[in-house]
């Protein structure tokens, strides 16, 4: 799981360009820090024109050496809260010892790091939901490569706060995979590519990287699949053309229950590490994912 730093930099570049072109802190979000385990943590709030009371909440997360500005512009959540009235905030991983901005999920190389993401993000969702009333049963996470897997991260340790999850381009290490007990089922939505060669979709059991060994998509996909006893599955191809510029396929797994509404989709293409693709408007899709849950 290479997470190659030329991610970043292409990102970086959209970001800035954006930025550029935005001359309202509507457009960006109000940038703000809350002070957890003695460290200032930053995140960008994002709130639409009319939010309503006890409308949701998404935390979207973004990737290894990316950031929080990054990501506004990368996921093009923000539209997607106007148009459906949701709250969204974007925090801000630290920086590890390489100098590169994180969420610590176990990766290998941070195994000394003490920073607490689930704690740090607990307490903002807390602050959030009090401060906007929030309603406390329709809160979400995402996040791309690195936040994706921050994302699988509160599916195991945070499922008292979080009701459903979209990893986008992320994964779970076997130690995680080893220790995931939630407290209940939980509605996964995942897309991934079959090339992307920074996570691996089959994985790095062998730790050939040096993040530390990780499954692969389909044994990921699988855990939650009986965490949630779904018993259940559907797959259909999305015979899409002229799919990432060429003529790749998208594939949509369904995972169901007759007994539950604790659902796993699982997108697959056959790209790289992307979060938005030609024929899928991934944020539109996650919001429509996640308003399942929405009583």
């Amino acid at each position: 799981m290479k997470r190659a730093i030329i991610i970043a930099f292409v990102a970086t570049f959209l970001v800035v360009a954006w930025f550029n072109n935005s001359n309202s802190n509507a457009d960006v979000g109000l940038k703000e820090s809350i002070l957890h385990n003695g460290i200032s943590r930053d995140y960008i709030l994002y709130i639409p024109e009319n939010l309503p009371t006890n409308a949701p909440l998404v935390v979207v997360s973004h990737g290894y050496t990316s950031s929080a500005k990054t990501m506004i512009a990368y996921s093009g959540m923000n539209k997607v809260a106007d148009a459906e009235k949701f709250l969204v905030v974007y925090p801000q991983g630290t920086k590890d010892l390489r100098g590169n901005n994180f969420f610590n999920v176990g990766y290998e190389f941070h195994e000394s790091s003490k920073v607490d993401d689930i704690g740090f993000i607990k307490t903002l969702v807390a602050k959030l939901t009090d401060e906007y009333q929030i309603n406390p049963n329709h809160i979400f996470a995402t996040g791309m490569s690195n936040g994706g897997d921050l994302s699988y991260f509160l599916a195991c340790y945070a499922s008292d706060v979080f009701q459903a999850v979209a990893p986008i381009a992320g994964t779970m290490m076997q130690t995680t995979i080893e220790t995931c007990k939630p407290d209940k089922g939980m509605p996964i939505f995942a897309v991934h590519g079959k090339a992307d060669d920074i996570t691996y979709f089959d994985g790095d059991m062998a730790n050939r990287d040096k993040w530390g060994p990780y499954p692969g998509i389909p044994a990921v996909i699988k855990h939650w699949v009986d965490l949630n006893a779904l018993e259940i599955s559907q797959a259909r191809p999305m015979n899409i053309t002229n799919f990432l510029d060429s003529n790749e396929a998208l594939t949509f797994d369904r995972y169901l229950s007759t007994t539950s509404n604790q659902e796993i989709w699982l997108y697959v293409h056959s790209g790289e590490h992307d979060w938005s693709l030609k024929e899928l408007d991934t944020s539109s899709e996650i919001w429509n994912f996640f308003s399942r849950y929405i009583n």
